[in-house]
């Protein structure tokens, strides 16, 4: 099953710690200019018309087998080919796109249902850091009590209260709190002096001063970038650090602010939903199938079916005129994280975490289209490289999903947002399946050599998907192109790829690889 990517949990900031490059040589020679030129050649009379299936040569079902004993690699399965329904792919320049007014006050307003929301204040009153105090404090006693005094989270937590009890020494008495009806407010974006541009957002909650800060509903658009450049520093232990302009827009809501079920980062995908969120039929569920590192299979808590959470996500997209992205696939997530390593966790923090109750959602996951080819996509950035270190900016890919639950949407996340410019071509000349299928094979074993490991890589390819992929064009981080793209996905030893990104991605036009890290 081809895995998916949602939601991020805190509010993406426009710098953001530089990422490693990838070691493995799987970009090989990229010329946006030949590859357009290449797109623009006039397809071969059997590619003009008809299904694309039959032009492109390509099967309903991928089934391989493969083993490189020089690489350490099994690459076996039967793969679902999907195509789009269409016998022709374009190929578009798009630019990064910042959320217009219209867009928020729709989602504000469809979101929140005349809940008031108020600007985070920029101080606390006394008596609610009084009362954070209390509950920290009764934390460490509880704590000190199990472990001690010089355990190192007792010594964090001394440190976070010392640090609230000074603040409570200044705190205003009262802080009046400032309806916030979703209107964006420009700011200025500065980072260690450097003034980055000027960019709009939203940042409001419905209880600043709760214990849970209630419904959450922010925006941050990109800066107009008067300074795109990375600033590295050494820090006070002496490592190098790098800060680097991004460039992709957000939208965020959450019904409890606390906790958003969806994140891909702390939730687990129960099941694919989507075939059963359009027959009407209920989930079906893994029997037995326990989370890593709990003691009791899971069940499921939902009364909704993931035919009525699709609706509703459909029905939000109507309300705000959201007329260009589609549904892709529904999954249902619970908010319970596998837990690694358990024999190094406290028995007590153990126990805790394996009774706190689970939260489910089904998560519907939107993909963009043009032309009616879907825009395919994973949680991430690419990274425009300086001088091979990778610390040139970055963009976040567009990623648009849903979470809705017994009580109706409870999360929201849109992130990059992109804006068709110009569609160079509407009708690209494709390679055909077998030359894709050709340098997949040849390549794979190549970027998943395993060196150096103990044990052989098991890879499972599950699904190939003839589709468009966004990539950089002269290492731009806010403009690039729609190219058709072969998307092989699959698993490495039971595990997705990384970062739930396809396993290999092919250039449709010109054959070469494209590493979604590095843009192209």
């Amino acid at each position: 099953m081809r895995r998916i990517c949602i939601f991020i949990i805190a509010f993406l900031l426009l710098f953001t710690a530089c990422q490693p490059t990838p070691s493995a040589p799987i970009v090989i020679g990229k010329d946006n200019e030949q590859m357009i030129e290449k797109a623009k050649e006039t397809a071969e009379a059997e590619q003009v018309g008809g299904d694309l299936y039959e032009i492109l040569g390509a099967p309903r079902t991928y089934v391989m087998d493969l083993r490189s004993d020089a690489a350490r690699v099994h690459i076996q399965g039967e793969a679902k080919v999907i195509l789009p329904e269409t016998d022709a792919l374009p190929l578009a320049y798009v630019q990064a796109a910042r959320f217009d007014q219209e867009t928020v006050y729709a989602f504000f307003r469809a979101l929140t249902n005349g809940v008031q929301l108020y600007d985070i204040p920029t101080a606390t009153p006394k008596a609610v850091i009084e009362k954070r105090i209390r509950a920290e404090q009764q934390k460490l006693d509880e704590l000190i009590a199990r472990r001690g005094e010089e355990d190192s989270e007792v010594r964090v937590l001394r440190d976070m209260i010392e640090s609230m009890q000074r603040d409570y020494l200044s705190a205003p008495e009262e802080v009046p709190l400032i309806p916030n009806d979703g209107t964006l407010k420009p700011y200025d974006k500065t980072f260690l002096g450097k003034n980055r541009g000027t960019a709009t957002a939203v940042d409001a909650v419905s209880d600043p001063f709760g214990d849970d800060p209630g419904r959450w509903f922010a925006v941050n658009n990109d800066a107009d970038y008067a300074d795109a450049g990375s600033y590295t520093f050494i820090d006070e232990a002496g490592n190098e650090q790098c800060f680097t302009p991004r460039s992709g827009s957000n939208l965020t809501y959450a019904a409890k602010s606390g906790s958003m079920v969806g994140s891909y980062t702390c939730c687990t995908i129960l099941a694919d939903a989507t075939e059963a969120s359009l027959t009407g039929a209920p989930v079906a569920f893994p029997e037995d199938y326990t989370i890593p590192g709990y003691l009791e299979p899971e069940t499921l808590h939902l009364s909704l079916t993931p035919n009525q959470a699709r609706r509703q996500a459909e029905q939000l997209m109507a309300d705000c005129n959201v007329t260009d992205m589609f549904v892709d696939g529904v999954y249902l997530m619970s908010d319970r994280q596998e837990i690694y390593g358990v024999e190094y966790y406290d028995p007590t923090d153990l126990d805790e975490l394996r009774t706190q109750p689970e939260q489910q959602a089904y998560v519907v996951r939107f993909l963009r289209q043009a032309a009616g080819v879907p825009v395919e996509s994973f949680f991430g950035t690419s990274q425009v490289m300086v001088d091979d270190s990778g610390y040139g900016p970055e963009w976040q890919y567009e990623v648009l999903e849903v979470a809705v639950d017994d009580g109706g949407i409870q999360a929201v996340h849109w992130t990059g947002p992109l804006a068709i410019e110009e569609v160079v071509t509407d009708h690209a000349a494709l390679l055909p399946f077998e030359d894709a299928r050709s340098i997949f094979e040849k390549m794979l074993p190549i970027v998943y050599t395993n060196d150096g490991v103990d044990g052989d890589w098991d890879i499972e390819i599950s699904e190939v998907r003839l589709c468009l992929w966004r990539i950089f064009d002269r290492d731009s981080f806010t403009r690039g192109i729609l190219a058709p793209v072969w998307c092989f996905y699959g698993t490495v030893n039971g595990r997705p790829g990384p970062e739930f990104q396809p396993l290999l991605i092919v250039n449709a036009v010109d054959g070469s690889v494209i590493d979604p890290l590095q843009g192209y």
